[in-house]
């Protein structure tokens, strides 16, 4: 499943944020690779359902946190919820705070987590192609 997200990381032309924050206090946090950075202050969270069946996506609230904190005065991260190298789902900063603080994704104290669930997914933010994702981001 990593090799999903990597494949769908540099076909949009993004970098490994572990790579770009080594030697700093963020190295530890950053240790898998689903975290990209995009130019003009824009990242990534890749996330590839492990559930077949029913697929979800959850998404740490630290990172969630961080990510809020990085993008504060400039620039924005997407979530994006693979269901393959090519295809999948994108949410903006917007739409992640937005979801957030209607509840609409559930969240896991135990986990830490919030959870996107099928019933979370829009067809505006589906994507079939990595051209159609870099139109998404770019609107």
């Amino acid at each position: 499943m990593e090799n999903e997200v990597l494949q769908f990381a540099g076909s949009v032309g993004s970098a490994d944020l572990s790579e770009r924050v080594r030697g700093t206090e963020f190295r530890g946090l950053f240790r898998r690779r689903n975290y990209f950075y995009l130019p003009d202050n824009n990242f990534l969270i890749v996330k590839i359902s492990k559930n077949k069946i029913r697929p979800f996506w959850g998404v740490g609230k630290k990172f969630i946190d961080l990510f809020n904190v990085f993008t504060e005065n400039h620039g924005n991260y997407f979530i994006v919820a693979l269901v393959s190298s090519r295809s999948g789902w994108v949410f903006s900063k917007r739409e992640i705070n937005s979801y957030i603080k209607d509840g609409s994704w559930s969240y896991s104290e135990k986990q830490g987590q919030y959870k996107i669930n099928n019933y979370n997914l829009k067809d505006k933010n589906g994507f079939a192609s990595t051209d159609a994702f870099l139109k998404k981001i770019r609107a």
